[in-house]
This record gives structure tokens, C-alpha cells and sequence, in this order.
């Protein structure tokens, strides 16, 4: 009787291991699925950051080419690279700060804390960039307007800037909405 028992116990002993075992490669292929779920919100928004940073790379040297080509005062060059070199720099801190590109490595409160300070920063830096955008927008208006007075097409120039100008602001729109969107889905996840 005692045998008996002894091997009962061991027998569940070892179905125990099994079940244990199971377990755990249960929770890695969750923990998988559940990462590789994430990913998709989580790329999203390090492509953001990332053409967010080549996007002021690029307008450097482009605001200087065109600055010389067109003979506009190097005021707007300086002025524009200075408000590129800004947020390039603000982009590179807060990617830094919050640990964008180990995003995943953390734990649910750290994640979703991240996302959170992020997704208000993006909010804030649109809402300081809009300012030096609106001057800017206004400032080449009035060196068009200055350099096209007499023109018999001073109409049609005016109406496509405003159209530019009205296409380059429902971009800028959706693609905020966009990055809103794979945050808030991120976020979601997270709280789930």
C-alpha cells in the first residue's frame, strides 16, 4: 500500500513537472504573441520619430539651396534652421528620455507611461510649431507678393499658395491623427 502510494506520488510529481512545463511554454508563446501585437502600434510610432528626425535633416541643407537659388534673404535660412535644429534636438531628447527604441523591454506601467509622455509631447510640439509656421507661411506670401507685384498672374500665384498651404495643413492633420491613433492603440493594449 505504501508502494502504491509512493508511486502515486511520484507519478504526480511528475505530471505536475509536465503541467509546470507547460505552462511556461505557454507563457512564452503568449508572451510572443502579445509582443508581436504590440510591435505594429510601436513601429508606427518609431517611424514617426524617425521621419519626424530626416525631415529636419533634409529641410537644412534644402532651405540653404533654396535661399541662394531664389536670392531670399538669409534671415529665413537662419531663422528656418534654427526652428529645424530645434525640434531635431527636442525629438532626439524626448526619444532618449523615454526610451523609444527599448519601448517594449519594460513593464506595463513603464510602457504605457512612456507612451502616454510622448503622445503629449508630439500634442505640444505641433502646438509650439504652429506659431513659427504661421510666420513663416506669412513671410513668404509677402516676398511673393513683393517679388510678383506687377505680374498679370498675381491671382493664380495667390491661389495655389493657398491651396499648398491648405493641403500641406490637412497632411499635417492626419498624420497627427495617425500617430494619435497607433498611440491611443498601444495604449490600449497595454491596459487590457
Amino acid at each position: 500500500m505504501e508502494r502504491n502510494m509512493g508511486q502515486e506520488l511520484e507519478a504526480l510529481k511528475a505530471d505536475y513537472k509536465a503541467l509546470k512545463a507547460q505552462m511556461k511554454q505557454q507563457e512564452r508563446l503568449n508572451e510572443r504573441f502579445f509582443r508581436a501585437a504590440r510591435h505594429r502600434p510601436v513601429q508606427a510610432v518609431s517611424k514617426e520619430i524617425r521621419n519626424r528626425m530626416i525631415l529636419d535633416v533634409l529641410t537644412l541643407p534644402i532651405i540653404w539651396i533654396i535661399c541662394i537659388t531664389t536670392r531670399w534673404p538669409p534671415l529665413f535660412g537662419v531663422l528656418v534652421s534654427l526652428w529645424t535644429i530645434t525640434d531635431f534636438a527636442a525629438t532626439v531628447w524626448i526619444n532618449r528620455k523615454l526610451g523609444m527604441d527599448h519601448l517594449l523591454d519594460g513593464d506595463m506601467r513603464t510602457v504605457a507611461r512612456a507612451i502616454t509622455s510622448y503622445r503629449r509631447f508630439y500634442r505640444r510640439a505641433l502646438a509650439v510649431s504652429i506659431i513659427p509656421c504661421i510666420a513663416m507661411i506669412a513671410y513668404i506670401f509677402m516676398e511673393l507678393l513683393a517679388r510678383i507685384a506687377n505680374s498679370a498672374n498675381r491671382n493664380l500665384i495667390i491661389a495655389i499658395g493657398i491651396a499648398y498651404t491648405l493641403v500641406a495643413v490637412v497632411i499635417t492633420w492626419l498624420q497627427y491623427r495617425r500617430h494619435t491613433r497607433a498611440c491611443d492603440e498601444l495604449l490600449n493594449e497595454f491596459e487590457e
